[in-house]
């Protein structure tokens, strides 16, 4: 078996490291709603075209399938951004999205790495939970796009088709879907990365469905066909008490993507309670909704139908109960 060299590692993170910067800077002119100004905005964007080069070129397209098919660089990579080393990145990375400090839980100097700041918890009450039964509530901070699932066999997302029963790998789960509704929520690297449970219930073992790391950015989304259907995910059935089954699918994300579940087996949960987290890089929550069940709050529907995300944050309305 072979080894790796301690230099040959310290060659691979540093490509890593190269090669994750130059998608971070990739968060182009992407167009969202803020639904508290009412305007729609550019999202907070470098202005080096990262992840143009790696989707949409020759060269960054073979370097996308090394970094895909060497698992070990996301691994490494990882393992990089849990050390010391990579603490002082946590002030760019702030200056850069103008994190709220207020809002965090525990003090700068407590970290012990990057990692460690980008699974911080929030201080009590900073994102309130809406205990009102028939309000649908965000999983997530995230961008929200939403679309009804139709009788075909796939369905349009942001640009790209979708095969449902290739996301959940299950056609007769798939098929109880039909006619209801898809919520994506798109999470950027400067959201919180922690997510809840949106009602109260219980839920089944998680399954799950293994894949590559490809980024979540739109950019990506356009260039690789079915991208969520190829993604690591791991998916949660989960029996509400308002919204009746709602399939709960956490996807992983290039580099790291680690998906961290509180609880792996049968579980009762409660509205509002956290139900785990993504380690470092982008992610996204996808939930189904049986139709007849619940309908989308009329901003983000009129959003959707334009192809526009919705600023969305933790527990708060997205939705109402039928």
């Amino acid at each position: 078996m072979y080894v790796i060299s301690q230099a040959e590692t310290y060659v691979i993170i540093s490509f890593a490291k190269r090669c994750f910067f130059v998608i971070l800077a990739a968060i182009m002119k992407t167009l969202i709603y803020d639904r508290r100004i009412k305007k729609v905005i550019e999202e907070n964007a470098f202005k080096v075209s990262g992840l143009l080069f790696l989707y949409q070129t020759r060269t960054g397209k073979t370097l996308m399938n090394l970094i895909l098919k060497w698992r070990f660089i996301s691994v490494l990579y990882g393992m990089f951004m849990k050390s010391k080393r990579s603490l002082k990145q946590i002030p760019v990375f702030i200056k850069h999205y103008n994190i709220d400090l207020k809002e965090i839980k525990n003090p700068l100097n407590t970290f012990k790495s990057f990692n460690d700041f980008f699974i911080r918890e929030l201080k009590a009450g900073s994102r309130p939970v809406d205990h009102q039964p028939e309000h649908l509530i965000s999983p997530a901070d995230s961008r929200l796009f939403v679309f009804p699932i139709d009788q075909a066999v796939s369905f349009p997302v942001k640009g790209y088709w979708y095969h449902l029963d290739q996301l959940v790998k299950d056609k007769e789960l798939a098929a109880a879907y039909e006619g209801g509704w898809c919520f994506i929520y798109r999470l950027a690297p400067s959201d919180y990365h922690r997510y809840n449970y949106i009602d109260s219930g219980s839920q089944e073992k998680v399954i799950t469905l293994n894949g590559v790391l490809h980024s979540v950015n739109p950019i990506a989304l356009k260039e690789v066909n079915n991208i969520m259907a190829k993604n690591y995910r791991e998916l949660t059935l989960l029996k509400t008490e308002n919204f009746g089954d709602v399939v709960h699918i956490e996807v992983g994300a290039l580099f790291v993507g680690k998906i961290v579940q509180r609880f792996q087996s049968a579980y009762d949960f409660k509205r509002g309670e956290e139900k785990g987290w993504f380690e470092f890089g982008g992610s996204t929550v996808i939930q189904l909704f049986k139709k007849g069940t619940i309908l989308p709050d009329s901003d983000i529907l009129e959003q959707s139908q334009k192809g526009i995300e919705v600023l969305v944050k933790l527990n708060e309305k997205v939705g109402l109960k039928l």
